[in-house]
């Protein structure tokens, strides 16, 4: 059974039904017991990294769900989710889980050489060692993630960014695969499918 984190977020639900889509058993978790019970983690998420940090607390999840990943466990993080997984951000100095090093970041300025359209929203294309796939993104912060975790990046107007991140049994993508079409099915069913259990150079599934 894969648990998506159920602590209020837009796309939690979103989420839920394109696991369903591609045959996955995956079921809303609000608990600490329903999250022990699974195999797989979904950690999805979209808005503000403080009140998703309070809403995580608040119910009990936050420590849960870093355990998990610490303990090498499978563990995907969506977005907002992804950002979580660093030690922390600059979006109202929130802690993070930990579990990647680095920080989440707000866009530089266009005069430091950050992208004139900010947020970052809309379909852009993720670059990785192995080829090039495009994805959805919609977000104001960027990963500033140890390189060693970084397996695809992203540019936007003149600022490259990781848009995905591998280490371990962790993965985490600044881009929502619950609307990136035929390629983000794909990535749900190889976490599904434990495809990205398998070293990084190993995974595929663009």
């Amino acid at each position: 059974m894969i648990a998506v984190v159920d602590f209020g977020s837009g796309n939690t639900r979103s989420v839920l039904r394109a696991l369903e889509a591609i045959g996955a058993d995956a079921r809303l978790v609000a608990t600490a017991e329903g999250l022990a019970a699974a195999e797989r983690v979904v950690l999805p998420g979209v808005g503000a990294a403080p009140s998703a940090v309070d809403e995580l607390m608040g119910r009990g999840l936050w420590e849960p769900v870093r355990a998990w990943g610490a303990a090498g466990r499978p563990l995907l993080g969506l977005c907002l989710g992804a950002q979580l997984l660093l030690d922390e951000s600059e979006e109202g100095d929130a802690p993070g889980l930990g579990l990647i090093g680095g920080r989440c970041r707000a866009f530089p300025s266009v005069e430091l050489g950050g992208p004139r359209l900010v947020p970052h929203i809309g379909w852009n294309e993720v670059r990785t060692a192995t080829g090039a796939f495009d994805a959805y993104f919609v977000h104001g912060f960027w990963l500033d993630a140890d390189p060693a975790a970084v397996s695809g990046w992203t540019d936007v107007d003149n600022f490259r960014f990781p848009s995905l991140l591998r280490a371990g049994s962790l993965t985490g993508t600044q881009f929502h695969p619950e609307k990136s079409g035929p390629t983000g099915r794909a990535l749900l069913s190889a976490f599904a499918t434990g495809a990205l259990d398998a070293p990084v150079e190993a995974a595929s599934w663009s």
